[in-house]
């Protein structure tokens, strides 16, 4: 039969009693602290979405007999493409304050209160709602809409026929759209009519040479 030695265990009592005086002398670990989020209101939401930079959509162009890009010329296109890449540097905020509004400004941004469109505006679009971007003084502009900080072009007005001014010729229709290709053809054409005439005139000629 297996005999098993008895262990008395002793305790310490004086260590144990340091021991408990050093737990309860420790400093307290303090309790980080959860950091209170600041709710976004509608007010903020709105005020940063007009701190954003202008953008430009061509997803609701709308082309008539008064607002297109036929018959313009490689130098509007340009101008046209300049005065986009400038006004993308502008806030949202700046163009609502009025600073770009003023007739010395070179984009002239500004709302339709008291135009008369020639032609019937596009479906769900409000007149009240429109802006125009000029190009420059002589060259017409661009109008759209602003939905947050998106500008979405609806009317190409290179022919200024949204304000028809006498001084530039008045309220004028442009052509169809057509290819950019229809000028170089016509040219084409005639120039081989011309040349078959010059043909012929030239077989006249050797005919008469011929008999002489």
């Amino acid at each position: 039969m297996k005999r098993y030695k008895k262990v008395q265990l002793l305790y310490d009592t004086d260590k144990l009693s340091l021991m408990k005086r050093g737990w309860y002398d420790m400093p307290k670990i303090p309790i980080a602290e959860v950091p209170k989020i600041q709710k976004i209101s509608p007010a903020n939401t709105e005020s940063l979405k007009r701190q954003r930079k202008v953008c430009f959509s061509f997803a609701a162009v709308d082309k008539n007999e008064y607002f297109n890009l036929d018959g313009t010329c490689q130098k509007w296109a340009a101008d046209l493409f300049d005065t986009m890449q400038k006004v993308s540097n502008i806030s949202v905020s700046e163009i609502y304050n009025g600073t770009y509004s003023h007739k010395g400004s070179p984009f002239r941004i500004h709302q339709h209160d008291s135009a008369k469109p020639p032609c019937r505006i596009p479906d769900k679009v409000s007149q009240e709602d429109m802006w125009q971007i000029r190009i420059s003084t002589s060259k017409g502009g661009i109008h759209g809409v602003f939905v947050d900080n998106i500008f979405y072009v609806i009317w190409f007005d290179p022919q200024h026929n949204l304000y028809p001014d006498e001084n530039h010729g008045g309220l004028k229709k442009v052509m169809p759209p057509s290819t950019c290709c229809k000028d170089r053809d016509a040219e084409i054409s005639e120039l081989k009519k011309r040349l078959a005439g010059l043909e012929e005139e030239n077989r006249v000629y050797a005919e008469m040479f011929e008999k002489v």
